[in-house]
């Protein structure tokens, strides 16, 4: 299948993923129950205490809640609403935030990006050092520096990365170790996501190198007198495709994660405190917005990893 063929599979296959995520996460924060309103009239009510005139209170709490809908442009009919908000979805024009009243389309890319900040040499990190202890560890089954490399690495992954975070904290704020804004906000979610994704690597790096350190290429390679590093080479070559399988797919769930717990935890500005915060607060256009985001991300590396299968293995028909 040429490239621009896969590209444009994917990117009808995205529109269709858009289109019936946007709606459910549309449907989920208006045609359910809205907590923001309810803590608005219970506020209300609350403050006219049990010697209140009752009825007073359900009429300001009411009308407080039709001002509060008016102001977002969510007392219209579900259906009206629902037309005008999908297609500024689609066509970008994500409006204002509810909360803030900031520009909700660069609200979101500076979120991506500060995100991106510590993500990109976190994943960059683990795939080299993951991939190299797993092609190692393959390679070299019985050693003692495999093994001791293999349970290092499966026991960083097993470690909450959000429980390690708030150890680090609290050791902080106790002055057992120095508090360094650039080390909490950097460097730390940096190692963090570096943990929860090396073991994963190491697993499935070790696993498909595996299928090949014993294949026919290979002794035929080291029948020649290849040394170790050529010998990986060889093994690395035919075990990288089904490795781009897990860097697309479990990763990006685990990274959706991560970045969720690392950036409360460290109250970083990032994508992941964005959106949850715009979850409590029903800030529909940010979570929409958001939204918009993660399935661009997720048909992005679909596209990237099936142009690298062609790319690595011609043979491969990802019709």
């Amino acid at each position: 299948m040429k490239a621009l063929k896969i590209v444009t599979k994917r990117l009808v296959t995205g529109l269709i993923t858009a289109w019936s995520v946007l709606t459910v996460v549309f449907l989920a924060f208006t045609a359910t129950n809205n907590w923001v309103a309810d803590r608005i009239a219970g506020g209300i009510i609350f403050a006219a205490g049990p010697g209140g005139n009752v009825e007073e209170a359900n009429e300001q709490a009411n009308r407080a809640v039709q001002e509060y809908l008016a102001a977002r442009d969510l007392d219209r009919p579900l259906e009206d609403i629902y037309i005008d908000w999908m297609g500024n979805m689609l066509t970008l024009n994500w409006g204002n935030s509810f909360e803030t009243g900031d520009a909700v389309f660069p609200l979101i890319t500076g979120a991506v990006a500060r995100t991106a900040l510590y993500v990109v040499p976190a994943v960059v990190l683990a795939i080299a050092i993951g991939t190299t202890i797993g092609m190692y560890a393959a390679l070299y089954p019985e050693s003692r520096v495999s093994n001791l490399s293999r349970a290092g690495a499966y026991l960083f992954f097993a470690l909450p990365s959000f429980w390690v975070g708030g150890l680090l904290l609290g050791a902080a704020e106790q002055g057992v170790i120095g508090h360094s804004p650039f080390v909490f906000e950097y460097i730390v979610p940096v190692l963090l996501v570096t943990m929860t994704l090396l073991g994963g690597y190491v697993s499935y790096s070790r696993a498909y190198a595996l299928e090949h350190v014993s294949a026919d290429f290979v002794t035929l390679v080291r029948a020649k007198g290849a040394g170790p590093v050529v010998v990986a080479r060889h093994v690395a070559r035919n075990a990288v495709i089904p490795l781009f399988s897990m860097l697309f797919t479990e990763v990006i769930g685990l990274l959706v994660l991560s970045i969720f717990l690392i950036e409360i935890v460290f109250g970083i500005e990032g994508f992941g405190l964005v959106f949850f915060k715009a979850i409590n607060v029903r800030d529909l256009p940010v979570l929409l917005g958001g939204t918009v985001v993660l399935i661009f991300v997720g048909v992005f590396g679909n596209v990237i990893q099936d142009l690298s299968y062609q790319y690595l293995d011609p043979r491969i028909d990802n019709e």
